[in-house]
C-alpha cells in the first residue's frame, strides 16, 4: 500500500505542477509578444533638405528612433545612436529581408533587435544574417549637430 499511497500522492501534485508550467510559458509568451507587438518610442521630425537633431541628446551606447514624413506623406523611420567607440551611426528602421513586415527594429542593450526575425545587430553592424542586417543610413555629425539628407531618406522610402 505504500507504493500505492506515493503514486497517488505524486499525482495529486500533477495539477498543481501543471498550473505552474502554463504560467511560466503563458508569460514567456506574452513577452515575446510585448517585444514583438509594441514599437519603440519614435520622434518624428520635419525637414525640407535635411533634418537635425543636437548631438547631445544622444549618449554612448543609446540608440533612438524617428520618423520623416515625405512630400505623399510616408512614414519614413530611421535609427541615430551613438557606438561604443562614440561615434554616430545612422541605419534605416528596416532591413531588405523583414522590411516587407513594416515593423523594423527595437533596441536592447545598444543593440538593434528585428522585431520579426529577433536577430541581434550593434548599430554599427554592416553584415547579418539572411540580409536581415540594418541598412546604412549617412549621418553628418558635427559634433553640436546631427544631420540627415532628405533625399537619402526618400530613396528609400520602399522600405516603408
Amino acid at each position: 500500500m505504500g507504493a500505492l499511497s506515493a503514486v497517488a500522492h505524486a499525482r495529486s501534485k500533477l495539477p498543481g505542477r501543471i498550473m505552474i508550467a502554463s504560467a511560466v510559458v503563458l508569460t514567456a509568451v506574452t513577452m515575446s509578444l510585448v517585444v514583438v507587438g509594441v514599437g519603440p518610442r519614435v520622434t518624428q521630425l520635419a525637414g525640407r533638405d535635411s533634418v537635425s537633431i543636437p548631438g547631445g541628446e544622444l549618449g554612448r551606447g543609446e540608440i533612438r528612433f524617428f520618423s520623416y514624413r515625405d512630400d505623399g506623406g510616408k512614414q519614413i523611420r530611421f535609427i541615430l545612436g551613438r557606438d561604443r567607440a562614440g561615434k554616430v551611426q545612422g541605419a534605416f528602421d528596416a532591413c531588405q529581408q523583414c522590411s516587407q513586415y513594416r515593423k523594423g527594429y527595437t533596441s536592447s542593450r545598444g543593440y538593434l533587435m528585428c522585431r520579426i526575425c529577433g536577430n541581434r545587430y550593434p548599430l554599427d553592424s554592416r553584415t547579418g544574417v539572411g540580409s536581415c542586417a540594418p541598412i546604412r543610413l549617412i549621418v553628418q555629425d558635427s559634433g553640436k549637430t546631427v544631420t540627415v539628407d532628405t533625399r537619402q531618406l526618400k530613396e528609400h522610402g520602399a522600405l516603408f
